[in-house]
């Protein structure tokens, strides 16, 4: 096992209904490739999903109730915003993914981005899965695919180019007769241009979605 990495599972086990003896398995595939450092479930229900009850209280995971009106098989949107938010935090080496139909594939893209492996977890393999360093198929088996063996490679913001200022020529200034002085005006302060106000609020919104991240 790659004791050096760990992974966060997230599981929407509303929207892909195994029961746990298949997540146990999955969970064995994937310790695997590295240490189980937490998991969390969607959609959890004391009635329908009651055999997920004794390991999530054993371990004190973090499981949370189906959302009112949520349709069934679909995404569970709470998946996604944790997902995001955990993914900037430097410990943590991945994710396992067990998700609704739908397209994550930007989330994917974006976990990637910071450089985490993404499992995913599926009874079949879709159009997210593909996209995955592997794939843990939920059976009995719980047999795993390695989807992209050099996973993800950053790609580096291209550098702006700023196009070169044209320089005029300064034109000599017409010879006039000497005439009595005027009197200097001052010339009147810049207005502050609507530019300049945007910029402060947007340092603003930085600041305030740091701090959120940081909670």
């Amino acid at each position: 096992m790659a004791a050096n990495k760990k992974y966060v599972v997230l599981a929407d086990i509303e929207s892909v209904r195994v029961p746990f003896s298949v997540f146990a398995s999955a969970l064995e595939e994937l310790s695997r490739y590295g240490e189980i450092a937490a998991c969390k479930f969607y959609g959890y229900s004391a009635k329908r999903t009651k055999d997920y009850g004794e390991f999530i209280q054993e371990n004190s995971y973090d499981a949370l109730s189906a959302l009112p009106k949520k349709r069934k098989g679909k995404l569970d949107l709470r998946q996604v915003i944790d997902a995001a938010r955990l993914a900037q935090f430097p410990n943590i080496d991945g994710f396992f993914i067990i998700y609704g139909n739908g397209d994550i594939t930007p989330l994917i893209a974006y976990l990637k981005a910071y450089g985490k492996d993404v499992v995913a977890g599926v009874i079949e393999p879709d159009k997210n899965s593909v996209l995955c360093n592997k794939v843990i198929i939920l059976d009995d088996a719980a047999s795993s695919q390695t989807v992209l063996n050099a996973g993800y490679k950053r790609v580096a913001a291209a550098p702006q180019r700023v196009a070169p200022r044209r320089v005029q020529a300064a034109r000599p200034a017409p010879v006039q007769e000497a005439a009595a002085p005027t009197p200097v005006r001052q010339a009147a302060p810049a207005a502050t241009g609507a530019s300049d106000e945007e910029k402060a609020q947007q340092a603003l919104w930085l600041e305030q979605l740091t701090k959120i991240l940081a909670d």
